[in-house]
């Protein structure tokens, strides 16, 4: 059975049922994969149907993703999967794809569903193909690739990929061995399991907002996409260990990933707190500006008694030393404003940096607040290797942030988002 066309496969919404949790990498197994014996390694599948693939050295490379997700949370997930070294083939609607093709910002701030930023980060090191999932054909295709693979990952609503034959039930009884990952707002069983979720209702419903504001004031959204990353990096850590579990017992599971318990297992120290009788405190910030930007002394917590003595030489105020409002830690928490007007005359003579670098020499937890053009001059990323430059055919070349984390002897694979439907020939010509 062939598809219609190059454009004639795509993926809409997705989802399934049940709770479970299971993770396996062939990073965390000293002995091989009973699994991998009965079945060729990639590359040697890969030479035997001619395909071209580059050296992979990655401690997935042998291990095949079929992703469904879209938007953010799961394919961060695939995402760091790939680099890994992993082959993730990521199904997307035909014609219009994953949604996040669709969301700015974009590379030349015009709507193009190749220049999206969101998209073009969270689908680096990705396959792309382009299936109508909902069609026969497409449920058809999605179960022959299934036979081939050992993780999916998908983000529909609860359900969805039931009704189409694609549940967890339903596939676990043609691939026994494969790890499911569902990633959605609040898991595939309880009475919100069906509820639209986003960013903000994650941070919401998970208790991180209660903890960030002014204590005057209402609740506060963090910046940025805090919830869908965490989610996203939970799923990846989740699946890993199903794929571990599934080499020592045999069989696959269901991991089922909920954004509100991934952001309430962050808030756990409140949950504790409260339990004893205390209310988790929202205060005012303790950053106090600098020459050019803002900086965190961490005089109030953390730091050695005789630190105080060290800044107060260093400010050139050694009077300051012995003040009873600040010669100890509880009495600079009490006496918190005062203290950061006098640190204030300080440090707004001084770059944040040479602030940041003076406090830690002190042995104080200072830090200093990074812009995005910090980050990229960063000495700390760049001793490291922290980003990587790549080329993208209708994108142009771009500077990326690279791997969260290292492992010797492993080579993060570092390559370019697909193009829409960019491997259909390879997956629907040569693989089925």
């Amino acid at each position: 059975m062939q598809p219609k066309g190059s454009q004639a496969i795509a993926i809409t919404s997705l989802a399934v049922p049940e709770r479970g949790i299971s993770t396996r990498s062939s990073a965390f197994c000293g002995k091989g994969s009973a699994y991998r014996s009965t079945r060729l390694p990639r590359h040697r599948t890969a030479q035997m149907a001619g395909l071209s693939i580059p050296d992979n050295n990655g401690i997935l490379g042998d291990i095949r993703v079929l992703d469904l997700s879209e938007d953010m949370a799961g394919p961060f997930c695939t995402k760091l999967l790939a680099g890994l070294g992993a082959e993730v083939l990521k199904v997307e609607r035909p014609g219009v794809g994953d949604i996040a093709r669709r969301t700015g910002p974009f590379v030349q701030d015009m709507p193009h569903l190749e220049q999206s930023a969101r998209f073009l980060y969270l689908n680096t090191g990705k396959k792309s193909i382009t299936l109508d999932i909902e069609s026969p054909m497409g449920v058809e295709i999605v179960q022959r690739l299934l036979q081939e693979c050992d993780i999916l990952v998908e983000s529909a609503p609860p359900g969805t990929l039931d009704r189409l034959g694609l549940g967890y039930t339903a596939v676990a009884q043609q691939c026994p061995r494969l790890v499911y990952t569902s990633v959605t707002p609040f898991g595939q069983t309880g009475p919100y399991r069906d509820y639209q979720g986003a960013e903000l209702i994650a941070q919401a419903t998970g208790g991180l907002m209660h903890t960030i504001g002014l204590p005057e004031r209402e609740p506060l959204h963090i910046g940025g996409n805090a919830a869908a990353y965490t989610t996203g990096m939970s799923a990846f850590s989740a699946t890993l260990l199903a794929l571990y579990a599934r080499d020592m017992a045999g069989h696959g599971q269901h991991v089922d990933v909920s954004a509100m318990e991934t952001m309430a297992v962050a808030q756990i120290h409140a949950s504790i707190q409260h339990q004893f009788g205390h209310q988790p405190v929202r205060r005012a910030s303790t950053l106090v500006r600098a020459q050019d930007g803002w900086v965190h002394h961490g005089l109030e917590r953390g730091a050695r008694e005789d630190t105080w003595t060290r800044v107060c030489a260093l400010m050139g105020r050694p009077e300051l030393a012995e003040d009873p409002r600040f010669n100890t830690r509880d009495a600079r928490r009490e006496h918190q404003a005062e203290l950061l007007a006098l640190l204030s005359e300080w440090t707004m003579t001084c770059p944040k940096e040479d602030i940041y670098h003076a406090l830690q020499g002190l042995r104080s937890v200072a830090g200093y607040v990074a812009t995005v053009a910090d980050l990229r001059t960063s000495q700390q990323l760049l001793a490291r290797e922290f980003f990587q430059l790549l080329d993208h055919p209708s994108a142009g070349p771009a500077t990326y942030p690279g791997a969260p984390f290292t492992i010797r002897g492993s080579t993060w694979c570092h390559t370019r988002a697909p193009l829409l439907g960019e491997h259909n020939v390879e997956v629907y010509c040569d693989r089925l």
